[in-house]
This record gives C-alpha cells, sequence and structure tokens, in this order.
C-alpha cells in the first residue's frame, strides 16, 4: 500500500469517490480544500496498490494536530482488507502529531446506524480511542476519536478556526 499526494492524474478519482462516499451535508467545497492543500494546510492523497488507486485520504494540519478529515476506500475494493493498510499507514505516516477523525455518532435510529457502528468498529480495532468529545458539526452530530491521549475540544476547535475561519468555527458546537 502507498500513500501518496494526489497529481492531476488522480483528480477524477478523487472528486468522484469524494462525491460517492461522503453525504452532502458532510462535504466541504472541494475548491476550498484545493486551495488549502495549496497553502500547505491540507494534502489530498490517493491510496495505491501497485498501480491501482483504491482511495483518498484528505488531511487538515495545525501545529501539533493531523486531522483525518475524509478518508474513503473505492467501493470495488472494500471489504478486501485495503481500509486497515492504509489507515494503519496513515497513523504511522503522523504519528508525529495529534492524529484524530470525526465520526457520525452511531444514534439510534439513524437511517445509516449500521454503516455508523460499523465504521466506529473499524477505527477502535485500529488502535482509536474514544475521546468523550461529541460535537455537532455543521448540523451534523460527531464523535472524536484519536490515537492516544490528550485532545480536547480546545485544541480542535483552534485548527477549525485555522484552517476555515471564524465563520467556519461558528458552525462548530461542544455537544
Amino acid at each position: 500500500m502507498q500513500v501518496c499526494t494526489a497529481g492531476s492524474l488522480d483528480k477524477k478519482f478523487i472528486l468522484d469517490l469524494y462525491l460517492e462516499a461522503f453525504p452532502p451535508e458532510e462535504r466541504k467545497q472541494f475548491s476550498m480544500i484545493e486551495r488549502k492543500a495549496a497553502m500547505g494546510s491540507m494534502e489530498i492523497l490517493v491510496l495505491k496498490e501497485g498501480k491501482k488507486r483504491v482511495g483518498l485520504a484528505i488531511m487538515a494540519f495545525e501545529d501539533e494536530l493531523a486531522l483525518l478529515d475524509y478518508f474513503a476506500i473505492a467501493p470495488e475494493y472494500r471489504e478486501m482488507g485495503y481500509g486497515t493498510d492504509a489507515f494503519l499507514l496513515l497513523r504511522e505516516l503522523y504519528s508525529d502529531r495529534q492524529f484524530f477523525l470525526e465520526i457520525e455518532e452511531p444514534e439510534e435510529g439513524a437511517p445509516n446506524q449500521n454503516d455508523r457502528l460499523r465504521r466506529k468498529k473499524f477505527y477502535l480495532r485500529n488502535g482509536m480511542e474514544e475521546t468523550g468529545i461529541q460535537v455537532v458539526l455543521l448540523g451534523v452530530d460527531m464523535e472524536l476519536l484519536a490515537a492516544g491521549k490528550g485532545l480536547t475540544f480546545e485544541k480542535c476547535k483552534r485548527l477549525y478556526r485555522e484552517l476555515f475561519g471564524p465563520m467556519y468555527t461558528e458552525m462548530v458546537k461542544l455537544r
């Protein structure tokens, strides 16, 4: 498994998978992600096995924090171990920072509750820990998971403010 900075030849794959894997209410404008990547505060990564593009990862940074903002494996490669391999590689690549991610709360009665529970189990099985931090991001109830201790809502809010500005930060609330 390789994690590579996405190039122009990867853009269609990345954008198609981004639109397929994430619901509209959880997607940021891709042009904003590209601008932030050009500025160095985000990275758009393509996950490859040999010459095959199997997934994407979009990372966001602020000081000692590394947020796995988006992570998806292409539908034809799911349930084949690529997700685990790629995720563990990402954790290793960013082990010098506080690595964390946001997941949808696995609420009772949610239309995709089984998917939410499966995702959470995947991350916990691969070394992430519950932080006890629950937030509302753009109207979506999310839970923060981290690799190790020490993540606080204040640190996360600082990352959101640095990356997306004060207006976006107002749409991030502690639950």
